[in-house]
């Protein structure tokens, strides 16, 4: 069996972003953007994803906290603070046929600020405002935590204004305030994967807007799909065969 390089460790990570947490939220703000910055580099994260998939204790944690996103990608929730104040997580989007039509991300906002840095591949990013322009379904959602499903409640029709769009590379790093309406897609059908810091949520919920419908009722439960421990390791070793 492969062995980790002997790069970085995923406790020290952890131990250098919750150490710099109880400094303040500044200091968790610069010692998450140095990290995605330092993991952006494909060496890096072949070392980190490595460590995760020969540790078996490891992988079964982080399978448990990951799932498919309703946005077209894997999330994998790699590590975070007490009381949910920061998480490191990994996005995955799987590379697809020529030929397939690639799916734009609802828009949407978060609940928390967060610095992100993209590993591989290369995505469109585009940013939205409130105003005259497309006629969206505009819904509240309410997030998965710890449990399986995530629920959406309709507020109605909105129309938005694209502001921003970008086709972003390997190797960008950016920050976005919670506030911002924004959505992703892939640039083309190769694999994609990002790493995300997390901040401090500041709010219970946060803003989507879709373009079809969710459902019939003013509110919707909508399941999501954990990986297993098993499932997840045959995804990293997918991964790991894209460096």
């Amino acid at each position: 069996m492969p062995q980790p390089s002997s790069r970085e460790t995923l406790q020290e990570i952890g131990h250098q972003l919750e150490a710099a947490g109880r400094r303040g939220d500044d200091a968790r703000f610069l010692q998450g953007e140095e990290v995605v910055s330092r993991l952006a580099d494909s060496r890096e994260m072949k070392s980190l994803i490595e460590q995760l998939r020969f540790d078996d204790t490891r992988l079964a944690q982080v399978a448990a906290r990951s799932y498919y996103h309703a946005n077209n990608f894997l999330k994998v929730v790699l590590m975070g603070g007490e009381g949910d104040t920061w998480k490191l997580r990994l996005h995955v989007w799987h590379p697809q046929p020529e030929g397939t039509v690639l799916k734009m991300e609802d828009v949407h906002s978060h609940r928390w600020d967060f610095t992100t840095a993209i590993v591989l591949g290369t995505y469109n990013a585009r940013e939205f405002s409130v105003g005259p322009g497309d006629e969206y379904h505009h819904y509240k959602y309410l997030p998965v935590g710890e449990g399986r499903s995530f629920s959406l409640v309709s507020h109605g029709p909105e129309r938005l204004c694209r502001v921003f769009d970008a086709t972003l590379p390997t190797g960008t790093v950016y920050h976005l305030n919670h506030r911002v309406l924004h959505s992703i897609s892939k640039a083309d059908h190769g694999p994609v994967m990002s790493i995300v810091m997390q901040g401090l949520p500041v709010r219970d919920s946060t803003d989507v807007y879709r373009t079809t419908p969710a459902g019939d009722e003013p509110k919707s439960e909508n399941p999501v799909t954990r990986p297993t421990a098993e499932q997840l390791g045959t995804e990293l070793e997918e991964i790991l065969s894209w460096f």
